[in-house]
């Protein structure tokens, strides 16, 4: 996640008061009158800002920065859920309501409470990540959360990243998520090590070297008994890893089996099926606007159709019976390997209609995110089949 971030916009949007109570606390801008001040009339702040420290003013970029990433719709949900879980039970619905905008509130969370607000900023983050790779590892384990298993958590990945050259050092964080019920794991071992540019604060051109960290993020849902994992590598890479959480975190003695892929697309195959959803989530139209398939014979055959929205309730197959047609094959003979799923939604509590449009991938590849409604296509996609054992 990285929104767009400009000083003076942020100054502009943020009111007064409350850049005020922040600078008063980092005992900073002494001299500006900000109840004297236009809520627009940010040059002086802008301008008193510019002479500090650079120190302070990397400070305050930095906090700045990480506060206009959350100040928007869902950020702002993020932090209201996050607030009200059984962690910290409290109800920031009645201090937002007076607030003039989302970067009020979000700058309010930040001076007031850190420590929701450092949790939701991860969560958000995970919200944005769009690749995940899947496995049934079983329903209804119940995951550690003692610093020691998250100790051994981080061990098992410094290990696995050693023989890489890397993951000496490894932090984990774990949070709990409602509705429904996830476990998500924040795993930050130590990459290579590389050399920064720069310049200090005498203005002295410098070479450092810096080890920064990268992440990992597993979610592992009771109910389903799914364990979901955004990292990068190979498939034996991925299942290394799945392997490491299984018995670090589940209590597993092993990565459990798998008697089927993680998600099976065959029933795509089937022109006529029927994406029964529920009336209180308002789907009004479930659309396969893509396919594609791997095709039998000799050699690496792959075919991918892709149909613009139209009036007819599954376009993409018209497509495929011309293509298979052609080449003489039964669709019965060919591999669907991907397939992007179109999801509209009715108006609602007076907002207009919105559209999800996701991929899956054999066998283990989503697209759909970690926000309200894209739990929504992930819940379907168990109901409608596609997610093996």
């Amino acid at each position: 996640m990285s929104r767009n971030y400009s000083p003076k916009t942020f100054l502009r949007q943020t009111p007064n008061h409350i850049l005020k109570e922040y600078f008063r606390r980092n005992d900073l801008l002494k001299d500006i009158e900000f109840d004297k001040l236009g809520e627009t009339e940010i040059n002086p702040i802008f301008e008193a800002m510019d002479k500090l420290d650079i120190k302070e003013q990397n400070k305050i970029e930095a906090d700045f920065r990480r506060i206009n990433e959350m100040a928007f719709e869902k950020g702002i949900l993020i932090l209201i859920e996050e607030a009200g879980s059984v962690f910290h039970n409290v109800d920031l619905l009645p201090t937002f309501e007076p607030m003039k905008n989302h970067y009020e509130k979000a700058f309010w969370v930040f001076l007031n409470n850190r420590k929701v607000f450092d949790i939701a900023s991860d969560l958000a983050y995970m919200e944005s990540l769009g690749s995940w790779r899947s496995r049934k590892v079983g329903a209804g384990l119940v995951p550690a959360v003692e610093e020691k298993d998250k100790q051994n958590l981080a061990d098992g990945v410094s290990e696995f990243y050693k023989k890489q050259g890397r993951g000496k050092r490894c932090h984990v964080d774990n949070y709990l998520r409602q509705q429904p019920e996830r476990h998500c794991y924040f795993v930050y071992p130590e990459d290579y090590a590389t050399t920064e540019l720069g310049f200090d604060d005498e203005d002295k051109f410098y070479h450092r070297l810096r080890k920064p960290a990268f992440e990992l993020v597993f979610i592992y849902r009771p109910e389903s008994g799914i364990l979901e994992v955004s990292a990068k590598g190979g498939k034996k890479d991925i299942e290394r890893l799945q392997e490491i959480f299984c018995k670090a975190i589940l209590g597993l003695d092993e990565l459990p089996s798998l008697e089927k892929r993680p998600f099976d697309l065959s029933k795509l195959k089937d022109k006529t099926l029927q994406f029964v959803t529920e009336p209180t989530d308002c789907i009004e139209k479930v659309t396969v606007t893509m396919l594609r398939l791997d095709l039998p014979g000799i050699g690496n055959r792959r075919i991918t159709l892709e149909a613009s929205p139209s009036n007819e309730e599954q376009p993409v197959y018209a497509l495929i019976e011309k293509a298979l047609n052609k080449s003489h094959i039964p669709l019965e003979k060919a591999l669907i390997t991907r397939a992007k799923i179109q999801i509209n939604f009715a108006a609602r509590d007076g907002k207009k209609g919105k559209s999800l449009t996701f991929e899956i991938s054999h066998p283990d590849r989503c697209t759909l995110k970690d926000d309200p409604i894209h739990q929504i296509a992930k819940k379907y996609l168990e109901r409608w089949g596609f997610v093996g054992g």
